[in-house]
This record gives C-alpha cells, sequence and structure tokens, in this order.
C-alpha cells in the first residue's frame, strides 16, 4: 500500500527522497500541474521502473524536469529563441522539445535525441531536483491513458498495490498537464495545449510562425484515448442525464454533481477538472458522467482536448 507523506522543509524527508531516487527508486513528486511519478532522468533502469508500474508503452517518451534554467543547459541545448521563452515561462506549466547534450541521458529515452523538457513551478520538488544535481523524468502518477492525479488521493487509489511513496503538498494549482512546444528556427509547433498558449508566445514573440498544431506519437498526449474514466463520459451536455453525474460549467442548475466554475473561470474549471471527473467516477450512485460545454478559447483549448480524448471509445 503506498504511503503519503505531507510536505516538510525537514532535511532528513530531502535526503531519503535523494536517497531512494539515488538508488533508482521511484517517488511521487507534487508539480503545479499534476502528481508525477518521479525517477532519476540519468537511470534507463529507473525509466524502465516507470514504463513497467504506469503499464505505458516504451515508444511513450518522457519528460525530463531540471531545478533551473542552468540544469537544462548543462544536459540539453537551447536556442536563443527558446532561451527567451524560458525566462519568461519557468518555472512553469511549459514543455520544449530539446536535443541532449550530456551523455548521461539515456538513448533510449529520446527521439532522435530528442526530449521533453521543463522546469516544474513547485519549490519542494525544485529542491530535491538541485539536490540531485540531475533531470528527473517525470510523466503524470496515473496508469496510463487514465485520470491524471491532482491530489495524493488520486495517486493512492491508482497504485494501490504498490509501496510508493507520495510526497502530499495539497491539490495541484493547475491541474493540467504542461503546453508541449517544439521550436525549429523561427517555426512552431504545439504538440500538446496546456495553460501557455499560442497567444502567450506570440505576446512575447509575435514574429514566430506557428504551424497548425502536429500529432508526435512519441510524445505525451498524442493518444486518442488519454485521460479517462472508467464511466463513460459524455461531452457538451446543458441539462442532468438520469443515473449521470452532471459537472456543469458556470451558473448553478438544478441537479448539476459539481461545477467546474461558477465564475467562468477557464483557470478555475482546469483546476477541477481531473478531481471532478475522478470525484464522479468513485461515486457508486452515478452510471456515467456528463460535462457541460466548456468555451474553447485559452485554457479551454487545453481542456477541451483533454475532454475529447477522455470521452473516446478508441
Amino acid at each position: 500500500m503506498p504511503i503519503i507523506v505531507k510536505k516538510n522543509e525537514n532535511i532528513s524527508l530531502l535526503r531519503y527522497i535523494k536517497q531512494k531516487l539515488n538508488s533508482e527508486d521511484l517517488i511521487v513528486l507534487p508539480t503545479e500541474t499534476v502528481y508525477g511519478l518521479a525517477g532519476l532522468g540519468t537511470s534507463l533502469k529507473a525509466a524502465k521502473k516507470i514504463y513497467f508500474l504506469k503499464k505505458r508503452p516504451l515508444s511513450k517518451k518522457l519528460i525530463f524536469h531540471c531545478s533551473d534554467l542552468d540544469m537544462v543547459k548543462k544536459f540539453f541545448y537551447i536556442n536563443d529563441e527558446i532561451e527567451i521563452l524560458a525566462k519568461k515561462f519557468w518555472p512553469g506549466p511549459l514543455t520544449f522539445i530539446l536535443k541532449a547534450k550530456s551523455k548521461k541521458i539515456p538513448k533510449n529515452l529520446t527521439i532522435k535525441g530528442e526530449c521533453a523538457v521543463r522546469v516544474p513551478n513547485n519549490k519542494f520538488t525544485q529542491k530535491v531536483i538541485k539536490h540531485l544535481n540531475k533531470p528527473l523524468v517525470m510523466p503524470s502518477a496515473n496508469r496510463y491513458k487514465q485520470i491524471s492525479p491532482v491530489t495524493p488521493q488520486m495517486v493512492f487509489d491508482q497504485f494501490i498495490g504498490t509501496q510508493l511513496i507520495i510526497i502530499d503538498d495539497g491539490h495541484c494549482k493547475i491541474g493540467i498537464e504542461s503546453t508541449i512546444l517544439k521550436l525549429d528556427n523561427s517555426n512552431v509547433s504545439i504538440l500538446r495545449n496546456g495553460q501557455i498558449t499560442k497567444k502567450h508566445i506570440l505576446k512575447l514573440m509575435p514574429y514566430l510562425n506557428f504551424n497548425h498544431n502536429l500529432t508526435n506519437l512519441s510524445f505525451p498526449g498524442s493518444d486518442k484515448k488519454h485521460y479517462s474514466p472508467n464511466k463513460k463520459l459524455f461531452l457538451n451536455i446543458k441539462n442532468k442525464k438520469k443515473l449521470s453525474a452532471f459537472i456543469n460549467f458556470g451558473k448553478n442548475k438544478i441537479g448539476q454533481f459539481k461545477n467546474l466554475s461558477e465564475r467562468n473561470s477557464l483557470k478555475e474549471a482546469a483546476r477541477n477538472l481531473y478531481h471532478y471527473i475522478y470525484l464522479a467516477d468513485i461515486n457508486k450512485k452515478f452510471k456515467t458522467i456528463s460535462i457541460a460545454p466548456i468555451p474553447n478559447e485559452g485554457i479551454g483549448i487545453a481542456i477541451n482536448d483533454r475532454l475529447k480524448r477522455a470521452s473516446s471509445k478508441i
């Protein structure tokens, strides 16, 4: 059974985590997006444990997490445009596709030498990575294609048969995975939508050319079916259905199970999304889950992307 440990500043906890990770064991760490299943980024053995535990195909690459921009530069190549964006949005929910520089990065964790890399905006996890002085590979702490966890209990429920240590830092602040960008010269592709949008990027660097959103099946969030509950999920539902948990957005409605945001806040909706779907999924009163329409703008683009994949039959 997993153990949930409340995050604290005790040096002994930090030493314990460091020892576990250096021993090529796994630990669950908080980030601002979702909870991550962390292993040493320089260890193929640790990465294989992540794949095994998540039941994730080896073809799906993992995101490397660094403590700061200096660590990124030590292990990966970055160009001037990426550095400008990194200085603006890191630490934060933005992931870049970068070429590995250090030979310590296992080739099997790259695609033609490329990796997904970011700096998470969680001070405790940053401290862990800084103490290690090496990147972590850290996909979401869920079984493959299931709901990403934004609370320690969500992690616990998915890995109940394991002895994982879960570091509890409460509810994740953003609640949805990072944007993934690939930048070739001045051409930009969004491989996964997140809180950082095309609009944010162009405001900082208006000369960049955006391709249509591309799908790269090697990187996270590219599966047609993903982020899925056990119950059938219906989208763009305006009123409660019989025996269906109705997750509303906007003005409260009679019979709603939960409301993603009464204030019509898409950021609040993103933070609540996975948690409310999880609560509906474990509630025995309901046979299905229904979600109200979500505006397809800002982080709503990412929300709708996740919902489309979560409801897919494939």
